[in-house]
């Protein structure tokens, strides 16, 4: 916005340019009336400003704006979708969670010499020439216990083909999940909010104009509807939408959390009716890094209770017979922002259980997890994002659900634009007015040259 600056000081510095009263329609009408002014300043250097405003154009031309797709990778199971990910010069190519409930970036490095970090690809800072040392130390826990630290580095990553420079990540030198045998994750990519220690790969690629919008948006594959390589498990794109992967409109929600992307529930529903729910547990973390959805101890009884049979078992949670796997109809709705958002019965069912005629669910309670229910409010993981689009809006706080569509037409992302709403730190429109002001000041001064150059 610089030349929005210069624009309106040199109006002010020559007074009137249309003769009544001091401003101007068009940056074209300013162009055209302030060459005579130019001329009699002795200290203008006509020849090196239009280099310089040549040289500004180009970059603006070149700074585009990007929307950047990445295909990720599901699992049988539905637990797990990861994503490719490469760090370094050259690049060092890694498999990741994309996280929207954590910050951090790491992957595993080649400090660590577990049998749990040599079952995964480790990143080298020898073998990449724009790797830089960070001295501080990093650490991170997460809810099952599991942990990761090490030293800090910078380098360059490229996500979703948008290549972000100056990203700040964590080498995990201690790494105590996940178990030895998947070695389908080597890190962690963090796409929440902007941490006190670094930035999120998101908030660079915003700062570093990469990307069009301040969004990050969802369409997550269900294992039934892949093909048998599991390959097209889904997409997140960066930087825009794809309508194709939703019908209707999309529902944008305030996020009500500084630190976490968390809306208000207005209603949780079982089969159309609602449920009693624990004030504290109206508010609702949607997290792309958890397979399942948690939920205080009370609200998870009252959801099993209605499933008919259910049984709870210390040692494995919630249990009811596998035949609730053919519930298709009936419904566990989420109520936010007004509209309903639903996750089928027959979703919540972990066949791979091991019981007779009995499966696992895949509802966990806050206690399972941490030892004691001492979490109060509702985490929507893929099993709620799955059967939804999903939309992380960064510059508008909040986020946007619509009816997904179930198969993808053609190919996923191929229909990826800058849709999602205005933005505070959309650069697009900005972007274009600086463009118009900066071919109007070198006109002015082609003008300039044109006359000085005859003289």
């Amino acid at each position: 916005m610089s030349k929005l600056l210069a624009l309106n000081a040199y109006k002010n510095n020559n007074g009137n340019n249309n003769g009544t009263n001091g401003t101007t329609t068009s940056p074209h009408s300013f162009a055209l009336s302030s060459s005579s002014s130019l001329i009699t300043d002795p200290d203008f250097d006509v020849l090196s400003q239009i280099d310089k405003l040549n040289l500004e154009v180009e970059q603006l031309l070149q700074k585009r704006a990007y929307v950047g797709v990445a295909p990720i990778r599901g699992n049988t199971g539905d637990t797990q979708w990861v994503a490719a990910m490469s760090i370094g010069t050259p690049p060092q190519n890694f498999s990741v969670v994309f996280d929207t409930g954590s910050s951090d970036v790491w992957v595993t490095s080649t400090e660590c010499k577990s049998e749990k970090c040599n079952s995964h690809r480790r990143f080298d800072p020898a073998h990449s020439s724009t790797f830089r040392q960070d001295s501080r130390q990093w650490a991170i826990n997460y809810a099952d216990k599991s942990r990761a630290q090490g030293l800090l580095g910078v380098d360059e990553f490229i996500i979703a083909g948008i290549k972000v420079s100056n990203q700040t990540f964590g080498l995990a030198s201690i790494n105590t999940g996940p178990d030895p045998t998947e070695k389908v994750v080597d890190g962690m990519m963090g796409l929440g909010f902007e941490s006190d220690r670094f930035r999120t790969p998101v908030t660079n690629m915003i700062q570093q104009n990469l990307i069009d919008q301040a969004v990050v948006s969802v369409w997550l594959n269900k294992a039934e509807d892949q093909d048998k390589s599991l390959s097209n498990g889904g997409i997140f794109i960066f930087g825009g939408v794809d309508p194709s992967l939703y019908t209707g409109s999309i529902n944008y929600v305030p996020v009500t959390s500084d630190t976490h992307w968390q809306v208000a529930v207005d209603k949780v529903l079982y089969d159309s009716k609602p449920l009693d729910m624990p004030r504290a547990s109206t508010y609702a973390i949607v997290d792309t890094g958890s397979s399942y959805i948690i939920l205080p101890d009370d609200l998870a009884e009252a959801i099993h209770r209605k499933i008919p049979k259910s049984t709870y078992n210390k040692e494995v949670g919630w249990m009811f017979p596998c035949t609730v796997a053919k519930l298709r109809s009936t419904l566990l709705s989420f109520v936010l922002g007004g509209q309903k958002y639903s996750v089928p019965l027959s979703d919540i069912v972990i066949l791979d259980s091991g019981f007779q005629g009995y499966c696992l669910s895949a509802i966990d309670t806050w206690s399972e997890i941490t030892g004691r229910d001492s979490q109060s409010q509702i985490l929507l993981g893929d099993l709620f994002i799955k059967n939804q689009y999903v939309v992380y809006d960064y510059g508008n706080h909040s986020i946007g659900f619509a009816e997904k569509v179930p198969v993808a037409p053609g190919g996923i992302g191929l229909s990826a634009q800058n849709s999602a709403p205005p933005s505070p730190t959309t650069t697009g429109a900005s972007r274009s007015l600086e463009h118009w002001i900066v071919v109007a000041l070198t006109t002015t001064l082609a003008l300039v040259a044109s006359s000085l150059l005859s003289l």
